[in-house]
């Protein structure tokens, strides 16, 4: 079986620079695109937003460049949560390889093997196609997500 991967700490230095606003920018324009329905987990708890539109706001455009010229990815999702505990997919396993990349505060990945790794600003960390994972927010947070 697949073992996820914890890359150098801070190999991408402009995730480290996202800035707040422009989160709050991006989560505007996806809340105003009619053509793409904003996703948000969350029954009982506070929401995990799940971003996955190609508008990229000043600061998360420059980090969506820096990762896309090492990875050469075609999809970026941004999860953004604001709460320690915030609702997300919570266990579960997806169809290609994915980039994990920690921009603003800290957020932990479960695996079934009973690994725990948590993730700072500028950590990334590979999680092979069908591995399974639970994603443990700790407070307010972007993750952004890179596949192909």
């Amino acid at each position: 079986m697949n073992k996820p991967v914890l890359y150098n700490r801070f190999s991408f230095t402009l995730v480290n620079k996202i800035i707040w606003d422009d989160v709050i920018e991006k989560i505007s324009n996806e809340f105003c695109d009619k053509s793409h329905k904003v996703k948000m987990n969350g029954k009982d708890g506070l929401p995990t937003f799940i971003l996955h539109n190609n508008y990229y706001p000043k600061s998360i455009a420059k980090a969506f460049t820096e990762v896309n010229q090492i990875t050469n990815t075609s999809d970026m999702h941004m999860y953004i949560s604001f709460a320690k505990n915030s609702e997300t997919f919570g266990r579960h396993s997806d169809d290609r390889d994915v980039l994990i990349v920690q921009a603003l505060g800290s957020v932990s990945y479960g695996f079934d093997s009973g690994q725990v790794v948590k993730l700072y600003p500028g950590d990334n960390l590979l999680i092979p196609k069908g591995v399974y994972h639970a994603p443990i927010t700790h407070g307010p947070r972007v993750t952004l997500s890179f596949s192909w």
